[in-house]
């Protein structure tokens, strides 16, 4: 353990944390889906989604490794599945649409870039 390796109680906070925030993303991305400006929808979960989930899922392999980084990954995607699902009440966050389902797709990737930036780095 090197000066630069946090205590096991940092660690554990700092992975709560990155939890909390991958919850918080999630939500915050689902609900800029509808997003526009006058009357065009712009993508701007997209950006959310990528580059959120890229930085959250770097930050908890920092941390914890590949496993920090596939429960980051699978709780921002379970959280966006539960918010596409229709609620009895009838409300829908993340709908079908082109603008939902890239929201779902870039969610993943950045999750999977995470994944791939911490296996490349463990190899050097």
């Amino acid at each position: 353990m090197t000066d630069a390796d946090p205590t096991p109680a940092v660690r554990a906070g700092g992975l709560a944390l990155i939890g909390l925030l991958t919850v918080l993303l999630g939500l915050w991305g689902a609900f800029l889906i509808p997003f526009r400006i006058a009357s065009v929808l712009v993508p701007l979960s997209w950006v959310v989604a990528l580059v959120g989930n890229t930085a959250l899922g770097v930050a908890a392999g920092r941390l914890g490794g590949k496993p920090a980084i596939v429960v980051a990954g699978g709780l921002w995607l379970a959280l966006a599945f539960v918010l596409g699902g229709r609620r009895p009440e009838g409300d829908l966050i993340v709908t079908g649409s082109t603008i939902g389902l890239g929201f779902l797709l870039l969610g993943a990737v950045g999750s999977a870039l995470a994944l791939g930036l911490q296996i490349t780095r463990s190899r050097d």
